[in-house]
C-alpha cells in the first residue's frame, strides 16, 4: 500500500524545526569573554585518556544492555518479551571477536528508566565491557518515523513536537545511566552505539521527500545528544567512548536496505544492519587475542 503524503507546509515545518534544533543542540555557544581579561593563553596539557586500549581476550566478560537496538529486534528469530535475535550486535560481536558475552540484557521497548530498573542487575565488578543502546524510545524516534511514514499528519507533527522538547532533558537521563552504568562496573570499558539514519532519500522532487528528512534529521540529533553526553562523561574520567553506525546507500528506499521496511520490526535493522553494528565494535576493539 503506497504511503499517504504529508501535506507540503506540514513536511517543511517539521523538517525546519527539527534542523533548528540539532544545530542548537550540536553546537553550544562559547562562553563570554571577561572584561580585561589577557589575550595570552596557556599550552594545553595532555590529558589521561581513561577509555584504556587493552586488547580484548576469550576471557573478557561482556555484557550488552540498551533497548530493541541491541536486542536485536527485526534481526530475524526473535524470542521472547523482550524479542531478542541471535543475529542482534552483541551476538554478532562476540561471534567475531572471540569474547565471553555474558549476557544480553537488552529489551525492546526499553527507556532509560526501564535500563535503570531493570539492566543494572546484570553488572558487576566483574564485567570488564559493556555495549549500551538507548535513548530512541524516551524520544519515540520509531514510532514516530511510523506514524509519519503512514501519512498520519496530526500524530506525526505532535511526535516530532514531543521529540524535540524531550531533546532538552535526555542529556540528563544518558549521564544518569552512563553514571550508574560505570558505578554498577567500575571495571569495564563502556561502547555507547548510536541510531541509524532511516531513509535513503535524496530527491527533493520525492513527495516523502520532507517527512523522511524530518525523521532523519530527528535522528542525527538523537545521535549527536548521545554522543555530546558520551564525551563530557569521558572527559570526567569515565571510561567509555561512542560509536555510530553508517547505513548510508542501505536505508529505507535504497535497493538493498539494512532496515526493515515494513511489518511489526519496521524501522529496526535486519541481521545486515546489526552485522554493521558488530563490524563497527570489531573495528573500534578489536578480536580476543
Amino acid at each position: 500500500m503506497r504511503r499517504r503524503v504529508l501535506r507540503p507546509a506540514l513536511t517543511t515545518a517539521l523538517c525546519a524545526a527539527v534542523l533548528l534544533v540539532v544545530t542548537a543542540c550540536a553546537a553550544p555557544a562559547e562562553p563570554a569573554a571577561s572584561p580585561g581579561a589577557g589575550t595570552a593563553t596557556p599550552a594545553p596539557t595532555a590529558t589521561h585518556d581513561p577509555f584504556p586500549k587493552t586488547p580484548l581476550t576469550a576471557r573478557t566478560r561482556y555484557v550488552a544492555l540498551g533497548d530493541s537496538f541491541a536486542a536485536g529486534m527485526g534481526g530475524g528469530d526473535e524470542t521472547g518479551k523482550c524479542r531478542s535475535s541471535p543475529y542482534s550486535y552483541p551476538s554478532d560481536f562476540t561471534r567475531a571477536s572471540g569474547v565471553d558475552l555474558v549476557v544480553n540484557a537488552a529489551c525492546a521497548g526499553a527507556t532509560t528508566s526501564d535500563l535503570l530498573k531493570h539492566q543494572l542487575i546484570a553488572l558487576d565488578d566483574r564485567t570488564d565491557l559493556v555495549t549500551l543502546s538507548i535513548g530512541g524510545n524516551d524520544l519515540g524516534v520509531a514510532a514516530i518515523a511510523a506514524e509519519c511514514s503512514a501519512g498520519k499528519a496530526v500524530a506525526c507533527r505532535n511526535g516530532v513536537s514531543s521529540a524535540l522538547s524531550l531533546l532538552n532533558v535526555l542529556p540528563e537521563r544518558l549521564a544518569a545511566v552512563y553514571a550508574a552504568v560505570h558505578t554498577a562496573a567500575p571495571n569495564a570499558r563502556i561502547v555507547v552505539t548510536g541510531y541509524a539514519v532511516f531513509f535513503d532519500n535524496y530527491d527533493p522532487k520525492s513527495p516523502t521527500f520532507g517527512t523522511d528528512t524530518a525523521i532523519n534529521a530527528a535522528t542525527l540529533g538523537l545521535n549527536q545528544t548521545i554522543s555530546d553526553v558520551v564525551a563530557s562523561q569521558r572527559a570526567q574520567g569515565v571510561p567509555m567512548t561512542y560509536v555510530g553506525v553508517d547505513f548510508a546507500g542501505h536505508g529505507i528506499g535504497s535497493k538493498k536496505p539494512w532496515l526493515n521496511v515494513s511489518g511489526p520490526f519496521a524501522f529496526h535493522p535486519t541481521a545486515a544492519g546489526y552485522a554493521q553494528y558488530a563490524n563497527a565494535l570489531v573495528r573500534l576493539l578489536g578480536r580476543a587475542k
